[in-house]
């Protein structure tokens, strides 16, 4: 009677989920290297995770810890504290290191194997199957290691052929009409072949596809080889630049990361007509969407945290009427140039600093920006703005949001 009692409930919650929608946090690299580290995570993105009562599932994205597979246990019962269920993928600094590299032994027993290549051996046995399926809300989740061993220590992004196998198998099994999340470390478009993962993802015609591994926040339509188009999610990390930069005020550091995002997660809400994003900043209020930047005294610059490519985003300045629309540009976030600006100001030898963020200024895919210099009574309006509080619209086809954000001076942008 019991037994059937619990069936019976079971099914009248995934009938209700089903119904109301299914709410996911993607969440990215974790990647805590010490007690310190495990320390930050449990303090910001974990307690977040923990607190919230939206979410019915968790979905992390590999590298759980940083080469240090003992972490992965106390991470374990961390998880394992969530008030929902979670579920995980590996990478590539999740699997035991057999070999004394960096000066200490980090295979979970301590016994030092010369010679024996990486492997999945205490993820598998704490963590679980690096390769797994299941259903929930009417959505098929799907979660795989997609870190191909390369020797001794390197790898690279790619399926085995059996694991190739098994994907397609699940794919056929799946009803066309139910939506599908294939979740994976490094993200696919860096995998080598292309043609042969286009071959089987396109017995689905509802896929979307999330990653992490890059630590930036990213999102585009991945072309394949013979005209297919999925989109895929670069989640950002939750330990942003690896745990560094100036700390907040309960300490955590800042970690920007080389997007110029902060630390952040990725929201997906499922229904049956499909999905919405959203994204979240650790530790800050929901709003926290974007920023907006005075750049060369005459552009304005706005950087979408987790804006997409084909993102079409509006500004409202005080003073200047209408609505501003930015085309996007390929250039670093002003944060990036801030984080820079910052390290300048690190004296001695600045990559021991904690502070130090290793800042590359890439090309960030979530910025937008207008010059405003053939227009003097505007570029006059956008510096009495400043400090000021600006409207941000930003709009495409599953992200849409309202955001107020303060205008800000960069201390350096590219000159365009």
């Amino acid at each position: 009677m019991r037994k059937t009692l619990v069936l019976i409930l079971s099914l009248l919650f995934l009938q209700t989920l089903e119904a109301r929608g299914l709410r996911v946090a993607f969440v990215g690299d974790p990647q805590v290297d010490s007690e310190e580290d495990l320390y930050y995570a449990r303090k910001s993105v974990y307690a977040e995770l923990r607190a919230r009562r939206d979410l019915d599932l968790v979905v992390f994205l590999g590298d759980m810890v940083n080469d240090d597979v003992r972490l992965l246990v106390p991470t374990r019962a961390t998880l394992d504290s969530l008030p929902c269920p979670w579920a995980c993928v590996p990478g590539n600094h999740d699997r035991d290191m057999y070999s004394a590299k960096k000066g200490q032994v980090l295979s979970f027993d301590g016994v030092v194997r010369e010679g024996k290549a990486r492997d999945m051996a205490t993820y598998s046995r704490v963590i679980g199957a690096p390769d797994t399926t299941f259903d929930m809300g009417g959505v098929r989740f799907i979660m795989m290691d997609d870190v191909r061993s390369r020797g001794m220590a390197d790898y690279e992004g790619g399926f085995r052929t059996d694991q190739k196998q098994w994907l397609r198998g699940v794919l056929a099994a799946t009803p066309q009409d139910m939506g599908v999340v294939l979740s994976a470390h490094i993200p696919f478009r860096e995998f080598s072949a292309l043609d042969s993962l286009e071959s089987i993802l396109k017995i689905h015609p509802k896929m979307l596809l999330m990653c992490g591994h890059t630590h930036t926040m990213a999102r585009h339509k991945l072309r394949f080889p013979g005209g297919l188009e999925v989109e895929e999610v670069l989640a950002g990390a939750a330990c942003g630049s690896w745990w560094r930069g100036v700390p907040d005020e309960h300490g955590i550091p800042s970690a920007t990361m080389n997007c110029g995002s902060p630390r952040s997660y990725y929201l997906a809400d499922f229904t049956r007509s499909g999905y919405r994003l959203s994204a979240k900043v650790i530790g800050k209020d929901p709003s926290t969407q974007a920023s907006a930047w005075i750049s060369d005294s005459t552009r304005l610059v706005v950087n979408i945290y987790a804006g997409s490519v084909d993102g079409v985003v509006k500004v409202r300045v005080p003073g200047i009427k209408g609505w501003l629309e930015l085309p996007r540009r390929s250039e670093p976030a002003p944060e990036e140039y801030s984080v820079a600006y910052f390290n300048k100001t690190i004296p001695g030898r600045k990559s021991r600093d904690p502070r130090y963020i290793p800042m590359l200024l890439r090309e960030s895919p979530h910025v937008w920006a207008l010059n405003m210099k053939n227009s003097p009574e505007t570029v006059a309006a956008l510096s009495a703005a400043r400090g000021k509080k600006v409207r941000i619209r930003y709009e495409d086809p599953v992200m849409k949001f309202t955001a107020v954000a303060p205008l800000e001076v960069s201390p350096k942008s590219p000159r365009r």
